[in-house]
């Protein structure tokens, strides 16, 4: 029994698949100045929070990019 419940967890470690960081986009000047326009002209309550998300995958991106 103790070697099924071995074999078992072993196995489960095979599955296991290296996924490489994804590359971050540079945006340029005239582009975020855009985004900024386009945002005053139309702000909506979930650009923040949409926003806030974006700038959090963007962080966890680079820290995967340093290890």
């Amino acid at each position: 029994m103790k070697w099924l419940v071995l074999a078992l967890a072993l196995t489960g470690c095979t599955s296991v698949r290296y996924v490489p960081c994804p590359t971050l986009v540079t945006y340029s000047a005239a582009d975020q100045k855009a985004l900024a326009t386009e945002i005053r002209a139309n702000p909506q309550p979930q650009t923040g929070r949409w926003i806030g998300d974006y700038i959090g995958l963007r962080d966890q991106v680079r820290a995967c990019s340093k290890k």
